[in-house]
């Protein structure tokens, strides 16, 4: 389902640019923030991209997350229409789901996460979906937003291979 062992290598290619945005937007070992990363202009990736805000509990943990933007064939693939929505507000997405697993964890252990999830939209011919969840900076330094980046394929859901 996810990993964050993985190689630029195994990124499908529009994967492939994002990541290579985001890193080369790093400095210093340190991951960009989100007013410098380019969006809605972002030239590598058309319609594959949104970005959630982690909304975090008292003690720090992930307690949800809203979406903020979306292009508009991530908009265009979902059943309800989620900016400015939390995941937990969608049946299916919400604690205990796969999708919030990964958010979950790529909220925990901020760093690149390659995702493998089967596909449940509406669009017909899709099995399965390959993405990578890349954390953002907020203007106090911490992790509080992640830039995800999904392609959907026609072939079966496998997940990551373990290795």
């Amino acid at each position: 389902m996810f990993t964050s062992d993985f190689s630029a290598g195994e990124l499908a290619p529009e994967l492939k640019a994002v990541f290579f945005q985001w890193r080369n937007a790093s400095e210093d070992g340190a991951f960009p923030k989100l007013t410098e990363f380019g969006l809605p202009n972002t030239p590598h990736a058309p319609n594959i991209l949104s970005v959630y805000e982690i909304e975090r509990s008292e003690t720090g943990e992930p307690a949800d997350f809203k979406a903020l933007y979306a292009r508009s064939r991530i908009s265009n693939t979902l059943r309800d229409k989620f900016v400015g929505t939390r995941l937990s507000e969608h049946e299916g997405f919400g604690p205990g789901s796969r999708i919030w697993s990964c958010f979950s964890e790529a909220a925990a252990s901020p760093g690149p996460l390659l995702v493998s999830l089967p596909y449940v939209g509406p669009l017909p011919g899709y099995r399965s979906t390959s993405e990578i969840y890349l954390p953002l900076l907020g203007e106090a330094g911490g992790v509080d937003y992640l830039l995800t980046a999904v392609v959907l394929l026609e072939d079966e859901y496998r997940g990551p291979d373990p290795g």
